[in-house]
Formats: structure tokens, C-alpha cells, sequence
């Protein structure tokens, strides 16, 4: 018995020490891999909590609920590269120069984050409200803010007329799919890819 109660005594030690270890960011980080490979709706609380080495009930003391995580996850990247793409729209540079730096902070901050920025692509329909209501006005006005430059650069005459919403859906779209095949170890490094990707687009907008 007494052996027995020794035993309980260190693992509920090692529970509380994985408590006060643990963090919100690590709970989120774990989860947002979990989901990536599974979905939302494949992935349950236990399963992160068991990913984790901790019990649901800690879980919970770092996450409100399931929803209340996804929305954390999905709002970890917008208040990242959203601020920063506002800043380069507010500077007085040409449009060409926007929007290669709006791709450039778009690319970073997608491959800083991957495993949440997937999360956001994928997942962001699972939101219910209220959460909803606060990511949704955030990513329109981010791909709005793209379609600004766009327009800017057609009143200049720096890019050829077109529909600016699909174009900036389309630049964004190319970029995305980085969370798809990109591999931090692999032979194309992030400067060359955000190279590439400002080139395509320029080429697709210039004269």
C-alpha cells in the first residue's frame, strides 16, 4: 500500500510540475499539429491532453473550451502579419513596392507559422460565433487591404486593369500553399521563394 501511495504521490508531482512547466503556447503549438493532421472535428481535447502528458482537466485550465483554442490558434497569426501589412499600406512608396513587401510579410510570417496559419486556412469555417464575428471582419480586411494596392497601382498605371479582388485572392492563394509543400530544410530558402513569388506577381500585374 505504501508503495502504491508513492507512486500516486510522484505522478500526481510530475502532473503539477507539467502544470506550472506548460504553457497556453505550447498547448496551442500541440494542438494546432494535432488538428493540421486530423481536422477540428477529428481531434478531441483528450487526445491533446494525452499528446501532452497531461490530464483533461489541466487542459482546460489552459483553454476555455475547444472553441475557445481554435479561435486562439487562428487569431495568433492575424495579430501578427495583419498589424504589419497595415503599417506597409500606410507608407509612402509606390505600389509595386507595397505589394512586394505585403508578399514579403505575408511569406514570413506563413512559414514562422505553419502549423497555425494551416489551422486558419483550413479550419477557420469550424468557428461559431462569437468567435466568428471577430476573425471574419479581420481576414476580409486583410485581403482587402491587398486589393487596395492593387487598385492604387492601376490609378497609377504601374499595373494593367484588372479585377483587383481576383487578383489579390490569386496572390494570396499561391502564397497559402506554401503551408502545403514547405520545408524549412529543403534546397529553396525563404528569400528565394519570396523572391519568386513577388516576380510572378509583378509580372502578372505590370504592362
Amino acid at each position: 500500500m505504501q508503495k502504491k501511495n508513492k507512486l500516486n504521490n510522484i505522478e500526481s508531482g510530475k502532473r503539477t510540475s507539467q502544470k506550472v512547466s506548460l504553457t497556453r503556447k505550447d498547448v496551442l503549438k500541440e494542438a494546432a499539429k494535432l488538428i493540421r493532421l486530423h481536422g477540428y472535428h477529428g481531434t478531441s481535447t483528450q487526445m491533446i491532453a494525452d499528446a501532452l502528458g497531461i490530464s483533461k482537466s489541466t487542459f482546460f485550465h489552459h483553454a476555455k473550451s475547444k472553441q475557445d483554442m481554435l479561435f486562439e490558434i487562428i487569431n495568433e497569426p492575424m495579430q501578427k502579419v495583419y498589424p504589419s501589412l497595415k503599417k506597409i499600406y500606410s507608407q509612402q512608396i509606390s505600389p509595386s513596392q507595397k505589394l512586394r513587401l505585403a508578399i514579403k510579410n505575408h511569406i514570413v510570417n506563413l512559414v514562422e507559422n505553419v502549423e497555425v496559419v494551416s489551422v486558419l486556412l483550413q479550419e477557420r469555417d469550424c468557428l461559431k460565433s462569437p468567435y466568428k464575428e471577430i476573425i471574419e471582419p479581420e481576414r476580409e480586411g486583410y485581403t482587402e487591404i491587398f486589393c487596395r494596392i492593387i487598385k492604387d497601382g492601376m490609378a497609377s498605371g504601374e499595373f494593367l486593369k484588372v479585377h483587383p479582388n481576383v487578383a489579390a485572392l490569386a496572390i494570396l492563394g499561391m502564397c497559402n500553399w506554401l503551408v502545403q509543400w514547405y520545408n524549412p530544410e529543403g534546397e529553396v530558402s525563404v528569400e528565394e521563394i519570396v523572391e519568386m513569388y513577388t516576380d510572378f506577381s509583378l509580372r502578372m500585374l505590370k504592362p
